[in-house]
């Protein structure tokens, strides 16, 4: 009995399991003929969906009564622009025909299609100043490195294609083709108002996987920009994954930045070979070399998007550097009507102004194996600029000069809505000589110095013209001629007995210590100190650093005067550019030359001999004596003075 019940529920299960698979059958030949024009409106909806706007299909058939994987005809499909995009179809074609997966539909999976022949398609692709997309997901700003299209063959046999990229100022229309021939796009218009073409070519699109390799070339070629690139996708058309060879030629860098959106500034003229990837919206130098105007450079960097700001890693490197390459023509030609109006400045004029910065970080490591400058002390420069936003820090400077070494910071902050920026340098000046500073043999010695300054302003020589903080250099033991430092000691007679015997002897400089102190970009000296066995000096009066002007007086006292002295002290005047040297009271800014001396050696006599006012030396605040060691110690540490 038991037996004959375990045998009924057997039998059962097997027309249990015979029915599930006639049924799972008829259910599989239903779906492999399934009337896919019930779809229409479905299909209509994904695909609007994907681009956040409208979308019409004529009509929607298959052509093999049975398959899983149908090829699909879509007649008269037109995709209406997104609304911000204007008005038109975005895409518009006569026919589609698709092989989808079925399965893959009714699952939720999507289309999917891997096989497609288009015949009169029209595309208009367009991007706003944001950088808003119509061809991009909405939201997705990130894009990704999908398998570009994900087709394995693609057939257009007479595609028309527009692009307006307000962007990048790059307008184009033509022609799209691909076949067993290749892929042909073929387009003309304009780049920042100037002609423009742009040709790309590629291989067949037929029967590859959707992440094979695929060849890839595009030219574009207008005045402003002559770009050559070739290389390879990840999978057919996928240019968010890719590698390339290019070569760029530009009246400017930010000509080449407008279509690869790198960050990057205006400058001279470009002659560019590099490697390159780009991976989703991220770009990789990983090897560049070319020149920038005079400028030879090797570089590579990694160009970043991430959470809607641009972060930038990279190293360069140049043979030889001019300054001024990082300036474009407009750039260059302000520069010059300023100082065509203001005349010859030696503080540089370069802007600093952050508030055009975009969302931008970043870390450059930069090396100048030789500086292109004219009568420059500077002749090499390394150091780390590191932007955060609109902070910007140039770190481990290390500049090599004609004598000595130049270590320090910079920084500019604009931080906080500033209307202007916030400029800050710390520069320690080691290892110099002063006959190199001064031109001449007449004072010699080991130099050091420190500039410790910050002010605001457009540009660093409006931010030092409204500066504060402190400029010196210290000097000791070193050596003078004789016969200066009796004229430092203000000493006629001494100077004349030297110049007689022995013009050429030399004394001890002892110390020379030169502190200013900087409030609203006048410099005061604080002190001007000079020291010698024979004499001392000091130095009172301004400089100005936003005019440029020198406005110094030097008195000095002899240790052991002689009955001849110097009635009235030495004065520097003039300018940065054009310093000047007076003396014998001629008017300020007067030269130094046979005449003054004749009036300064006839002054003296006057005044030895009671003719001339002479001047009270007992009483001169000159000091005698000079602590140089306590008075290096100040200057380098650029502190302040004591009270």
């Amino acid at each position: 009995m038991i037996r004959m019940e375990r045998g009924r529920r057997l039998r059962w299960i097997g027309w249990l399991l015979v029915g599930l698979a006639i049924l799972a059958s008829a259910c599989l030949i239903a779906l492999a003929a399934f009337p896919v024009g019930l779809f229409k409106d479905r299909i209509a909806r994904h695909i609007g969906a994907r681009f956040a706007t409208n979308v019409s299909i004529g009509s929607i058939g298959r052509r093999e009564v049975f398959s899983f994987t149908p090829t699909i005809l879509i007649r008269d499909l037109a995709i209406r622009q997104p609304r911000w995009a204007g008005t038109g179809n975005m895409v518009q074609a006569q026919s589609v025909e698709v092989r989808i997966s079925i399965l893959s539909l009714m699952t939720g999976g999507g289309a999917r299609p891997d096989d497609a022949v288009v015949r009169g398609l029209s595309l208009a692709l367009v991007r706003d100043a944001s950088g808003r997309a119509n061809w991009e997901r909405p939201k997705d700003g990130h894009g990704s490195d999908a398998q570009g299209t994900g087709l394995g063959r693609l057939l257009v046999p007479d595609g028309r294609l527009s692009l307006k990229d307000a962007r990048r100022a790059l307008s184009l229309s033509g022609t799209f083709a691909s076949d067993g021939k290749g892929l042909r796009i073929d387009t003309a218009g304009r780049f920042h108002n100037a002609p423009a073409s742009l040709a790309i070519r590629g291989a067949s699109i037929s029967g590859q996987r959707p992440d094979a390799t695929y060849p890839i070339a595009l030219k574009l070629q207008s005045p402003l920009l002559h770009l050559d690139a070739s290389g390879q996708t990840r999978g057919p058309l996928n240019l968010r994954s890719m590698s390339l060879d290019i070569r760029a030629t530009s009246p400017n860098l930010k000509y080449l930045d407008d279509v690869i959106e790198a960050g990057l500034f205006g400058t001279q003229p470009i002659d560019l070979h590099a490697k390159i990837r780009h991976a989703g919206r991220d770009w990789f130098v990983e090897h560049m070399t070319g020149r920038i105007g005079r400028s030879p450079l090797v570089a590579k960097a990694d160009i970043l998007k991430r959470d809607e700001r641009t972060k930038i890693d990279a190293d360069v490197h140049f043979s030889a550097f001019d300054f001024d390459d990082l300036s474009d023509a407009q750039g260059k030609a302000r520069a010059r009507a300023i100082e065509a109006r203001i005349g010859p400045r030696v503080l540089p004029g370069t802007r600093i102004n952050l508030a055009k910065v975009g969302p931008t970080d970043g870390v450059i490591r930069f090396r100048a194996d030789r500086l292109l400058l004219t009568d420059s002390m500077f002749q090499s420069l390394a150091g780390t600029i590191r932007l955060t936003g609109k902070l910007l820090e140039l770190d481990d400077i290390h500049a090599n000069m004609s004598s000595g070494r130049m270590n320090g910071t910079v920084r500019i902050d604009q931080r906080g809505g500033a209307t202007k920026p916030y400029f800050a340098m710390d520069l320690l000046f080691t290892d110099g000589r002063l006959e190199k500073l001064i031109g001449t043999q007449g004072a010699t010695g080991a130099l050091r110095g420190r500039v410790k300054l910050s002010g605001t302003g457009d540009t660093i020589r409006e931010a030092l013209g409204r500066a504060d903080g402190h400029a010196g250099l210290v000097v000791r033991d070193g050596q003078v001629k004789r016969t200066l430092a009796a004229v430092l000691g203000q000493d006629l007679g001494k100077a004349i007995g030297t110049a007689l015997r022995n013009k050429d002897a030399e004394i001890p400089l002892r110390c020379l210590a030169i502190d200013f102190a900087a409030k609203g970009g006048i410099l005061t000296p604080s002190p001007f100190l000079v020291d010698t066995p024979i004499s001392s000096g000091t130095g009172q009066g301004t400089m100005s650093l936003a005019t440029e002007r020198i406005a110094l007086t030097i008195r000095g006292r002899s240790r052991d005067p002689s009955g001849l002295r110097l009635v009235d002290p030495i004065r520097m005047g003039g300018s940065f550019s054009a310093p000047t040297l007076s003396a014998a009271g001629d008017p300020h800014g007067s030269k130094v030359g046979a005449g003054s001396i004749i009036k300064a050696v006839g002054k003296s006599i006057g005044g030895a001999l009671g003719l001339t006012k002479k001047r009270d030396m007992d009483d001169d605040a000159t000091p005698m004596a000079v602590d140089c060691g306590s008075m290096e110690r100040r200057i380098l540490a650029a502190r302040p003075p004591r009270s």
